[in-house]
């Protein structure tokens, strides 16, 4: 078993269940309920929904990657959260509230076409959105602290590995719905359209609404002192003078200027050049890669328990380099023999996030040391927030150039999208190399790493696969048991 410890070396003082003042079961559970709510929330208002919408808004193609940029650069509000945090204390009340109006703000972009002259129509989908997920970025700060407090290290991998695999199984039957839904009415016409998109994003409000309300009734754990002599920039200073996180930092910014535009043109690539509807578009971008995240979401949690995080990053990384480049091979005629070398990409995606989350978890737990944990996230998030951003505009400003371009790469036919898709993957390559210096105290070496993920995922197909034919010849034997000797008699 790995040793437990904290990111920066320290040992990690383990709290025995008998001295935690709650239950913690009832609180993991609270927990998890409530991210199936935000899963309702969170799958209604991405994919085809928003992009359809946007288009309905009359948004411009590189108005896509200013809609991309959004989040990203909302997120540089997290540096001074978790200064008010830090020195104030109350992360669970601004957590509550910031996430509140985040949520509340989605009824106002529901009613865009409603209230608000056409002209200015793509405009305010920008501008509510950015206050939305500015909101959403004051609350993230806290909860990091919160969760590292309350998921005991020891589980962490398996824990987040279920409750995701929560949020997936709910995601895959909106995704279906909201796809079918699309359709049916986008056979009436553009206004039906928008109007049950508005309609779908009330509902999707009153989800998220119901996430939060959920999560104040668990219970905080006491994590670190407020500290009233704590200094804005010298709080910052102290992630930023470890260079284990600047490596980690390296990683995240790497990896997220090849990944912030992504999101955004695979859709429109998906309309546009292999013109899928809405219902085939939500199954492939979508439905497909939640039931591939469902089935393997365990088996990674599992490994990083065992093995660490570092080597689940590299492993995972490698195999999710070729996922966005994969797509130019993508067209009319060739549609889902190109998509299965997609779904290797989608296998490794919730390695890479898990490993990811529970780096992040590491470094900002209250008891790991004498840092002020919610910095490191925060100090991590301006970083995303810069790299997500320049990714964005790089995005909308090779869009806008190259609309109408046509080339080919290796006789294969390309357009701006391909383009954008094919520096993705050499961005994804290139952010490993931060990644082979990265320490994980405690985690296997990669060699040894591999060996044993291969051997694990032959288990678990193995068992998979001649278990329920073992099953099925036991119970042909049980029931020529159950029969006898003497049946014809």
């Amino acid at each position: 078993m790995r040793p437990v410890g904290s990111d920066d070396g320290r040992p990690e003082t383990y709290v025995p269940p008998r001295l935690i003042p709650y239950n913690l079961r009832s609180s993991l559970r609270r927990v998890t309920l409530s991210w199936a709510f935000g899963s309702l929330w969170m799958y209604i208002t991405t994919g085809a929904a928003l992009t359809r919408y946007a288009k309905l808004l009359h948004m411009p193609e590189y108005g896509f990657g200013l809609l991309a940029a959004v989040p990203f650069v909302s997120a540089l509000a997290q540096l001074p959260a978790s200064y008010v945090m830090e020195h104030y204390g109350g992360r669970k009340r601004l957590f509550l509230a910031a996430g509140l109006f985040h949520r509340s703000m989605w009824v106002l972009v529901a009613a865009i076409p409603w209230f608000i002259p056409e002209a200015w129509w793509w405009m305010s989908l920008l501008g509510l959105l950015a206050i939305s997920s500015l909101a959403g970025h004051v609350a993230t700060p806290g909860v990091y602290g919160w969760f590292a407090d309350l998921v005991p290290r020891q589980v962490r991998g398996r824990y987040f590995s279920r409750r995701m695999q929560v949020g997936q199984l709910v995601g895959l039957a909106v995704t279906t719905l909201v796809g079918v839904v699309l359709d049916q009415a986008g056979v009436i016409g553009d206004v039906a359209l928008r109007r049950t998109i508005s309609a779908g994003l009330v509902v999707a409000a009153l989800c998220g609404v119901a996430d939060f309300a959920i999560l104040a009734t668990v219970p905080d754990p006491p994590g670190r002192a407020p500290d009233p002599s704590v200094h804005f920039w010298g709080m910052l200073g102290g992630p930023l003078r470890n260079p284990n996180f600047r490596r980690y930092l390296a990683y995240n910014a790497t990896l997220t200027f090849g990944l912030g535009y992504v999101g955004q043109y695979v859709w429109l690539y998906a309309f546009d050049v292999v013109k899928l509807n809405n219902t085939v578009a939500n199954l492939a971008l979508v439905g497909a890669p939640l039931i591939v995240a469902l089935i393997c979401t365990p088996f990674w949690g599992r490994l990083i328990d065992r093995m660490g995080r570092r080597p689940i990053l590299i492993i995972a990384g490698v195999l999710i380099t070729p996922g966005a480049a994969v797509w130019i091979l993508v067209t009319k005629d060739n549609l889902w023999w190109s998509y299965i070398l997609i779904l290797i990409s989608v296998f490794a995606w919730p390695g890479v996030d898990l490993a990811n989350f529970n780096l992040l978890l590491g470094l900002t737990a209250s008891h790991s040391s004498d840092h002020h944990g919610s910095a490191y996230v925060a100090a991590n998030s301006i970083v995303v927030a810069i790299a997500g951003a320049l990714s964005g505009v790089f995005g909308a400003a090779v869009a806008g150039a190259l609309k109408d371009w046509h080339g080919q790469f290796l006789w294969w036919p390309l357009t701006y999208h391909g383009l954008l898709f094919l520096i993705s993957g050499g961005l994804r390559l290139a952010a490993l190399l931060f990644v082979l210096r990265l320490e994980d105290r405690g985690a296997y070496a990669t060699r040894k790493a591999i060996r044993d993920a291969v051997a694990s995922l032959h288990s678990n197909l193995h068992h998979s696969l001649v278990v329920p034919v073992r099953r099925a010849a036991a119970l042909r034997r049980t029931a020529y048991k159950l029969r006898g000797d003497d049946w014809d008699e």
